[in-house]
């Protein structure tokens, strides 16, 4: 995921690999193979320095592995933690190796104009095909929440969205995995310079491991009626297990240092059908954000009936426990309420929600998703919330 596709300071690169927009030739695996150590240990980009936010860094593109933390994930042992750079070096050659192999057999003439159609669609024009959406279907929203963006995006939504909203982001953004939380304001409805990042409040409230840089984005600001806001947006990990933590220390923060304002928090929570020990289910979510005061655009019961994914991943790409072959994509594909917006029941109540994964406001049941029109693997989830009486505040479109 990380050298996967790399904004270097302002252009895209990407690994020569299948599963990447690469459109260089690699029908052959001793010219592949020589473009692959090229790209991974002889080509420097400029991202995005995390210990220094705002300013670049150059570096080689194997550099920007990181170790797989024993902290993180307690199966690693400390000897694997040590050699674990190398290791996922070693690892991914082998896997893109091994892709190239395969299609070489199979399709050796049609796979690769075959990719870069689908590139075209997935990633080169994505950024775009997003701001469109929002553009000229959601430009009532009053606030838009947006998870997995890349570091890039801030810009593009300034120049297509700027005239209207305001460009929320962490201090901190994420060059490395390029997936970022943000949050577009609208400029008619908040004040832009009341403006105060809380990310890395927040972040250090949750135990600090719960969170990467980009995965959250807390905002106060104020609204032009003259009440106080605290808007968060959120994406977990693929289990949800860092939802709650990160759930709990929004909430503390809120009791302890801003209680005056009025909270709104959309993430994609990476909610399952069933509850474990290594997954949060819908229901433990829902009960444990209940028991904090908190309400969501769902209601009381959400189920798995109001799902907000449904994809079927392939074979060609790393995780073959989620791969799913194309007569089975509708049936066995990923269906999950994965998406919220949520709030404390004593502040608002969500009087419309809808789902959305066509970008026209409108919901297809059986399709799967990303498509070529729709490029997100999640729905967009938009939600009417109405202020509670004792407020006597207007409606907030979000």
């Amino acid at each position: 995921r990380i050298t996967n596709t790399i904004n270097s300071d302002g252009r895209i690169i990407y690994r020569p690999s299948v599963i990447s927009g690469f459109e260089g030739e690699m029908g052959h695996i001793p010219v592949w193979w020589q473009k692959w150590r090229e790209y991974t240990f002889r080509t420097d980009v400029h991202t995005l320095d995390r210990l220094s936010p705002g300013a670049y860094k150059i570096q080689a593109v194997c550099k920007m592995i990181e170790p797989i933390r024993h902290a993180k994930y307690p199966a690693i042992t400390m000897e694997e933690e040590a050699i674990s750079i190398p290791l996922q070096v070693l690892a991914l050659a082998i896997f893109d190796c091994v892709l190239v192999r395969m299609l070489q057999i199979i399709a050796p003439r049609t796979w690769q104009p075959l990719k870069h159609s689908l590139c075209d669609a997935f990633n080169k024009n994505k950024s775009q095909q997003v701001i469109n959406i929002l553009a000229n279907s959601y430009d009532d929203a009053d606030i838009i929440f947006i998870q997995e963006a890349a570091a890039s995006f801030v810009d593009h939504a300034k120049q297509g969205l700027g005239s209207k909203y305001m460009v929320l982001r962490p201090y901190v953004l994420d060059g490395y995995r390029n997936q970022n939380s943000m949050i577009l304001a609208r400029k008619d409805k908040f004040l832009e310079g009341s403006r105060a990042d809380l990310t890395e409040q927040v972040g250090r409230l949750a135990g600090g491991r719960w969170t990467a840089p980009g995965d959250l984005c807390a905002i106060a600001i104020k609204g032009v009626d003259g009440s106080r806001y605290l808007l968060a947006s959120f994406h977990g990990d693929t289990n949800g297990l860092a939802t709650i933590p990160v759930l709990k220390a929004l909430n503390e923060a809120f009791t302890k240092s801003y209680p005056d304002h009025i909270v709104i928090f959309g993430l994609d929570a990476n909610t399952h059908k069933q509850n474990s020990v290594n997954c949060q289910g819908i229901a433990d979510f829902q009960q444990k954000f209940s028991e904090m005061g908190f309400a969501s655009c769902w209601g009381p019961s959400p189920g798995v009936q109001t799902w907000t994914t449904r994809n079927a991943r392939t074979y060609l790409q790393p995780q073959l426990q989620k791969a799913v072959g194309i007569s089975d994509a509708a049936r066995k594909g990923e269906v999950n309420l994965k998406d919220w917006i949520i709030f404390y029941d004593n502040q608002m109540k969500a009087v419309e929600s809808a789902r959305d994964n066509t970008g026209n406001r409108e919901f297809a049941e059986s399709m799967v998703f990303p498509t070529l029109k729709f490029p997100s693997d999640h729905a967009i989830v938009s939600c009417m919330l109405e202020r509670n009486e004792y407020h006597h505040r207007p409606r907030m479109p979000t």
